[in-house]
């Protein structure tokens, strides 16, 4: 069990105790709220903000995905508006609060929607 002791710098009382369940289930709840609102962002939106978390600056992020700078700042723009964030550290943290939503979505939105022509070409 968590155990806070320390008095209270304002009011000199001491805080409750907080049980290890009560603090599980407030991560658990936060990081469902985290999930809940990255499932609101597009695919190519998705990818931007997991490369913002990832420490990428917009010029990086435009290269990797082979698009302008004014298309990432406007899905960003777009992303920020759909998470409710005002900053780069408010869209991160929730990012990393719904990590493992990110990767399942990811897995799929970084499959391609047509197959490499390597692959229509047959041996016959």
């Amino acid at each position: 069990m968590i155990q806070s002791v320390a008095p209270s710098m304002t009011s000199g009382s001491f805080s409750a105790p907080i049980s290890d369940e009560v603090a599980f289930r407030t991560w658990m709840s936060r990081r469902d709220a985290a999930r809940q609102q990255i499932r609101r962002l597009s695919r190519r939106e998705l990818q931007v903000v997991q490369l913002v978390s990832n420490g990428l600056a917009n010029k990086s992020i435009a290269q990797e995905l082979q698009i302008s700078v004014k298309t990432i700042e406007k899905h960003r723009a777009n992303a920020a508006r759909k998470l409710g964030v005002n900053s780069t550290a408010e869209m991160v943290r929730i990012s990393v609060l719904a990590d493992q939503e990110l990767q399942e979505r990811n897995r799929f939105a970084n499959q391609t929607y047509f197959e490499p022509a390597e692959s229509l070409i047959s041996e016959n």
